[in-house]
């Protein structure tokens, strides 16, 4: 088993679960219509962003994925990071391009949800994921 925080998220969970496995958490923060009718060949004024939360080789393999279908794979960090993109999050439902989803994912932080994750995080002696130097540039921008 992982070291994992008190309260996991489903990812984690999942992780956990399938020992040996590789998670990278993506495709939940928009809508499936945005998804349906959102994709945009590479470098269109107005494609959207997805974010992407895993292991860097795994999310570098995904975001390849992100971007064959249509959209900027923004890589948000680790897959504890993908609570930045869950529910309660400004970014769940979000239809944004990538400088605005990045935007986002910074200032979840000092948001009460990010607030209160950062303290169950803190309580659990865990700051994976959630501290405020991971967000990562776009695919297309060289993050790594």
């Amino acid at each position: 088993m992982h070291n994992r925080p008190a309260n996991p998220s489903s990812s984690e969970l999942v992780q956990d679960f399938l020992p040996g496995s590789r998670v990278v958490k993506t495709f939940n923060h928009m809508g499936y219509h945005d998804l349906e009718d959102g994709a945009r060949p590479a470098g269109a004024p107005d494609r959207k962003a997805i974010a992407v939360a895993g292991e860097t080789d795994d999310a570098m393999a995904v975001a390849a994925v992100v971007d064959a279908l249509g959209f900027d794979p923004v890589l948000a960090g680790p897959l504890a990071a993908g609570v930045r993109f869950g529910p309660d999050t400004e970014l769940f439902g979000a239809n944004v391009a990538a400088d605005e989803l990045r935007a986002m994912l910074a200032r979840c932080p000092d948001t009460p949800r990010g607030q209160l994750i950062a303290q169950a995080r803190s309580t659990a002696g865990e700051t994976n994921g959630i501290d405020s130097g991971w967000v990562k540039a776009s695919w297309r921008g060289g993050g790594r």
